[in-house]
């Protein structure tokens, strides 16, 4: 390829002394006129027929040019309303499957493959009822509903044909095939961007990530999703959702690389919808309604959860993509003595939570527990109805103290909830130091249900 022009119009140096290269960069390097030449040559089309070609191309130049000269600006709300292809609020239970699903399914899908996944999902549902179905588990018979409702539905992750390490992608190549479920090699930015590609052109792209720290490798790919639906003006809709393990547990003992807080990374992204489960029913209402979405949403699940936490399942829907969840009402009576808070959290830090409430309670405290499952949109009206009844807030937060989820939150609860806060916000924070691999170590750096337990006890008695 011949660059004619430099990076910027200011570029000088793409203008000195270049008359004859240009020259003969026009005359042999164009591959426009190559394309003239071959094709003219071998008497694909004449030199008449080009030129009237060339007319043809000039004339809707022109008409797009005037187009654009005579349309009226853009209003200003037009910028809010390309954030996402479908609203924050949508109902993903409302929208229909593909008419052609049952008849592409029948054409590439064979007899016996249909009776091994059916069978497949039949064991899984039954855990489901069970209360035996884990977040692995629960996100694999989400993937699978979902791609038999749409078979424009794909799925790229690497170790695909083993169910790579949480099961997410399991019986998927062995069903739908290597098109629609690719095993890819290890470069999460090379398979994100063929996501991409295929969410551009009429696809469903699903993308497992066996770790989600690792996503930062296609970080180009993330941010030019979550920009392709405004930077086209609403003509491209750009379907794709990441799902994988993700979150620093206490006592993880993954090291530094594998338990990077990814999801606060990623937080500043426009367009991205961004979600955490801590639960297999979270996990594979969330998993569903991401599918069905026409924008970019990415949800993370607690890595030393996968295949520890299990539930139930409220099968066959969709959960919303914008709303927390209460866990955990504090009491009536802790909420007149001014004895209660409202906790936030997320991945982790819910079970940590939940293991210290009765601790908390013995003190004489108690809380409302919010797990933050959309961190993007976030729900406000949510925390907001719970600090109405606290006034005091802390979140045991999987992010580091700069640039973490955390802060984001506080900010929001501080610019437009300050009203309602009777206390500073208590942001129970990871430090900025890299996780280290040694317990002893990492306990100064991820924070855990012991460190809730004083953060609530300093909230209630005013030690700030």
């Amino acid at each position: 390829p011949y660059r004619f022009n430099g990076h910027p119009p200011a570029d000088p140096e793409h203008e000195r002394g270049r008359k004859d290269e240009k020259s003969w960069a026009r005359a042999e390097q164009d591959p426009i006129k190559k394309f003239e030449d071959k094709y003219t040559a071998n008497g694909m089309f004449t030199e008449e027929e080009l030129k009237e070609a060339k007319k043809e191309v000039l004339a809707e130049v022109k008409a797009a040019v005037k187009f654009a000269d005579d349309s009226p600006m853009p209003p200003v709300e037009l910028a809010k309303q390309l954030e996402y292809p479908d609203a924050p609020d949508t109902d993903y239970n409302m929208k229909p499957a593909p008419a052609f699903a049952d008849a592409v399914n029948a054409r590439t899908i064979s007899p016996e493959q249909m009776e091994t996944v059916q069978a497949h999902i039949s064991a899984l549902r039954e855990k489901a009822k069970a209360g035996d179905i884990s977040i692995g588990d629960a996100i694999n018979l989400a993937i699978h509903e979902e791609m038999l409702r749409d078979p424009t539905t794909t799925i790229h992750a690497e170790d695909l044909q083993a169910g790579s390490s949480y099961d997410i992608p399991k019986l998927t190549q062995q069903t739908y095939g290597q098109i629609r479920a690719a095993d890819e090699i290890i470069d999460e930015g090379h398979f994100i961007g063929k996501a991409l590609g295929e969410g551009m052109n009429g696809y469903r792209p699903i993308v497992e990530l066996m770790n989600t720290n690792f996503g930062i490798f296609g970080m180009a790919e993330l941010s030019s999703a979550g920009n392709t639906f405004a930077t086209t003006g609403g003509q491209f809709d750009m379907p794709m959702t990441i799902v994988g393990a993700g979150g620093t547990a206490p006592n993880q003992a993954l090291g530094a690389e594998h338990s990077q807080p990814f999801h606060a990374y990623v937080m500043g992204i426009p367009g991205l919808k961004i979600c955490t489960a801590a639960s297999p029913d979270a996990a594979y209402g969330i998993t569903k309604s991401m599918i069905r979405d026409n924008g970019p949403c990415f949800l993370f699940a607690p890595v030393k959860m996968m295949k520890e936490a299990k539930g139930t399942l409220d099968l066959d829907v969709c959960a919303p993509l914008n709303k927390a969840a209460l866990l955990h009402e504090a009491s009536a009576e802790s909420v007149a003595s001014g004895n209660a808070v409202t906790v936030l959290t997320y991945l982790h830090g819910v079970k940590e939570a939940q293991l210290v409430i009765d601790e908390i309670t013995e003190e004489g405290f108690d809380i409302d527990l919010i797990e933050l499952r959309s961190l993007k949109p976030l729900d406000m009206d949510t925390i907001r109805k719970s600090l109405e009844r606290t006034n005091k807030c802390a979140i045991l937060d999987e992010s580091t103290q700069s640039g973490g989820v955390g802060a984001t939150v506080s900010a929001r609860i501080s610019e437009d909830l300050f009203d309602l806060l009777d206390a500073p916000v208590k942001r129970l924070c990871m430090d900025d130091a890299p996780v280290p691999y040694a317990s002893t170590m990492e306990v100064a750096v991820v924070k855990r249900g012991s460190d809730l337990v004083q953060g609530v006890f300093d909230l209630c008695t005013k030690q700030y």
